[in-house]
């Protein structure tokens, strides 16, 4: 009886924290997602023409990326040393005092470009810690499934901003959004505190004994040798060009549907949202197909060359309610590169090295996607047009598909099995 009672408590607390992490990831995602549907009141404030927003626009929706890539590759190694619980805390403690300060100090340009920065250093390190927990709390058989929750929350993420955010800025203003956005970062500490334990052997991971030292010096060899393994760069590559993308869209969303399509404010509130719902179901159904295929590459590769086709048609289409559609295929073709990137990484890299060689893909991927924001306002600036950056858009795609064919010439083809 005493045992039964404890496996139902383990099992009651892995619920419990398997929620959490996703409520983590979510809020996460929302804090680094406020700044798309805040920027046309920004640039309003600041009274920037089209070329001053797509210029400084462009660097202040990707400057968080910045940081978010650096922390990954960097800081996130550091999680093996302090233990997840710690690090989330420390992590979500950060990002919401930054997050808060920009809605005091977010008048001043150059404070507003600092406080992002480090709201995606301090981010750099939250999937590195679920992912740690996840590893901890759950056997084999269910981690595929919580790791696809945390990826999930970055769509939900961007269909519930517009919702949230926009009516949230129309009754106060976006200085005040930021600042709620903090504080509902702040609470979410009690819960981390409360619930999250790094094992379920009720304790935290402690390497007090180990030494630190000997641990950073650990973390750096383990960077060096993932660096090196065969195929990794070519899937950081290509992870790199859909999440040109995937951050050009994502962040300029609103604002392109505001200034180059004539949306409302009222029609952006859920317009802006609809897009998401494809990229979920594109998610989801791309890495069934890709599992029940065990052609990974192929499905992932595939899925890149539509996506490139509908970004093209997306720069020919005009009416309310075909944007809409065109723009959610995008995102529904999109949808399938992040979890096939993990897979692949998975497929490549040892179990002693995953860590770093996850960091390494998705920072890079992520930190460089800094550039699809930024061309997209450049194309803005020059042209005065979203459609040449759209087409730049879709070419990165067709590239990332030829690098993922590629993989087969690497002989790397445990990457692709089931």
């Amino acid at each position: 009886m005493v045992e039964i009672d404890r496996n139902r408590e383990a099992r009651r607390r892995a619920g419990a924290i398997a929620s959490l992490l996703l409520l983590a990831t979510l809020v996460g995602y929302i804090a680094r997602a406020n700044i798309s549907v805040a920027l046309p009141f920004v640039a309003e404030d600041f009274a920037w023409n089209s070329e001053q927003l797509g210029e400084l626009g462009g660097i202040l929706l990707g400057i968080f990326l910045v940081g978010y890539g650096f922390s990954n590759v960097l800081i996130s190694p550091l999680v093996d040393v302090f233990g997840p619980r710690k690090s989330l805390m420390v992590a979500i403690f950060a990002w919401s005092v930054f997050t808060f300060l920009t809605g005091i100090f977010g008048l001043f340009y150059w404070t507003f470009i600092v406080a992002r920065l480090f709201v995606g250093l301090s981010q750099g390190i939250l999937f590195p810690s679920a992912s740690k927990v996840t590893q901890a709390w759950f056997p084999p058989s269910s981690r595929t499934r919580m790791n696809a929750i945390y990826l999930l929350s970055g769509f939900l993420s961007n269909l519930l901003v517009p919702i949230l955010l926009i009516p949230l800025i129309l009754v106060t203003n976006w200085q005040t959004m930021f600042m709620i956005v903090g504080i509902v970062g702040f609470l979410l500490l009690v819960p981390i505190w409360r619930i999250l334990w790094d094992t379920p052997e009720e304790r935290s991971i402690s390497t007090a004994k180990v030494g630190l030292r000997r641990r950073l010096s650990e973390v750096k060899g383990n960077i060096r040798e993932a660096m090196r393994l065969k195929g990794l760069w070519i899937v950081t590559i290509s992870f790199l060009f859909t999440n040109l993308a995937w951050w050009g869209l994502s962040l300029w969303l609103p604002t392109y549907l505001i200034e180059a399509r004539g949306f409302t404010v009222e029609q952006v509130v859920w317009g802006a949202s609809i897009p998401y719902l494809g990229g979920i179901a594109g998610m989801l159904i791309g890495s069934w197909l890709s599992d029940r295929s065990g052609r990974r590459v192929e499905t992932a590769a595939a899925f890149a060359l539509v996506c490139a086709f509908f970004l093209v048609l997306l720069v020919l289409t005009t009416q309310f309610e075909a944007v809409l559609i065109v723009l959610s295929m995008v995102f529904f073709f999109l949808g399938v590169m992040a979890p096939t990137a993990f897979t692949l990484t998975q497929g490549i890299a040892p179990p002693r090295l995953m860590s770093s060689a996850t960091g390494i893909v998705n920072g890079i991927a992520n930190g460089a996607g800094v550039l699809g924001p930024i061309l997209l306002g450049i194309a803005v600036a020059l042209t005065s047009s979203y459609d040449v950056g759209l087409i730049i858009m879709a070419v990165f795609q067709v590239l990332a598909a030829v690098l993922l064919i590629s993989l087969k010439l690497v002989g790397r083809g445990k990457v692709v099995s089931p």
